[in-house]
């Protein structure tokens, strides 16, 4: 068997309710897999559906399906949700004023392939785009997805979430570092995303998606003095 990788996966405990492991796990061969499942008194979830992973509860975590794996963060953090907040609360109306389509927040689920659905912090989806949109989910790749990353979920954003968000041909991709308060902004081009800028300090956030629009990143991350 050959090496079994499990990042961030949700974990189903024997009495059926569910568990977390915030740190990755690597199981080397099935005889370890049976190991752990004994020791931890827990079983890893295999491999899922979309239709199955939809059955997942509502308890505050984010799950996200990745090519039939399923993967856990724990609840974002208030200064996470402060950057969301500031960024719809500037984009949405500029959106909804020039009618160009729809921005929406997290949690929603956005189905990017048979077993893959991921939950952008953000997107936005054009109007020419707007049949992607169901009631109960985001069916195909929005224009823009917007993820704020902290320490904990950087390399999962770049390593797992970037790779899917590239192949599936989402246009646009935001990386925000709340703790470092950077912007980085990536187009596609083919199959691959370059970095158009990199912004800091006094520079201002723009795109070509929303023409007329801009938000200082000082707005971006004005967390009231909290913090």
């Amino acid at each position: 068997m050959s090496i079994t990788e499990i990042t961030y996966v949700s974990l189903m405990p024997k009495n059926g309710t569910m568990a977390k492991l915030r740190r990755p796990v690597v199981l080397n061969s099935e005889a370890s897999v049976k190991v752990y499942n004994a020791l931890m008194g827990v079983e890893v979830i295999p491999k899922i559906t979309f239709e199955e992973f939809r059955q997942f509860p509502i308890d505050g975590k984010r799950y996200e399906l990745v090519r039939g794996e399923v993967h856990m963060t724990p609840a974002p953090a208030t200064r996470h949700q402060a950057i969301v907040q500031n960024l719809a609360m500037s984009l949405g109306p500029h959106v909804i004023k020039n009618n160009l389509g729809e921005v929406y927040t997290a949690p929603l689920d956005v189905r990017l392939g048979r077993d893959t659905a991921l939950q952008p912090d953000l997107i936005f989806i054009s109007n020419t785009r707007a049949g992607i949109i169901l009631e109960n989910w985001i069916e195909g790749a929005p224009d823009l997805a917007v993820e704020v990353s902290s320490p904990s979920t950087a390399t999962y954003d770049r390593a797992t979430k970037l790779p899917v968000y590239a192949e599936s041909g989402v246009s646009e991709y935001w990386l925000i570092d709340s703790q470092a308060k950077t912007v980085e902004v990536l187009k596609l081009q083919g199959k691959k995303y370059f970095v158009e800028a990199t912004l800091a300090g006094d520079q201002v956030l723009t795109s070509d998606l929303f023409p007329g629009w801009q938000l200082p990143l000082h707005d971006l991350f004005d967390f009231r003095g909290r913090f």
